[in-house]
């Protein structure tokens, strides 16, 4: 069963890759993409990139509460993201709250498909 859903995971990702590349978002670099791969690697980033890409809008205090770094720690992976356009903010008081960009991950995705064409 486990192998099934890694298989519908990854015709997803590939759905997406095809989806940016028929709409023509902008493509990623090689130099961004080996960023994007560099930040995805680390566990705890990918963590959290993943948490903000599975709900529409996510509070910082609930990344902060999901995962057993310091908030501090967490503020870093945030900006990584963010400076990479993988993910985005908006403050609201004293809040901030975190969506993911999924153009610019399957801009990513669709870089990475291309390398098996060449």
């Amino acid at each position: 069963m486990r192998q099934n859903s890694w298989i519908q995971e990854f015709t997803i990702l590939e759905h997406f890759a095809w989806l940016a590349r028929l709409i023509g978002v902008n493509a990623v670099k090689e130099n961004e993409a080996t960023l994007i791969a560099k930040a995805l690697g680390d566990p705890n980033r990918f963590s959290i990139y993943r948490q903000i890409a599975e709900g529409d809008e996510t509070y910082c205090g609930e990344v902060c509460n999901k995962h057993t770094l310091s908030p501090g720690t967490v503020s870093h992976h945030l900006k990584i993201l963010t400076d990479l356009g993988l993910i985005t903010s908006r403050k609201e008081g004293l809040n901030v709250y975190y969506r993911s960009i999924p153009e610019k991950f399957s801009s990513y995705l669709a870089y990475l498909q291309n390398l098996n064409r060449k």
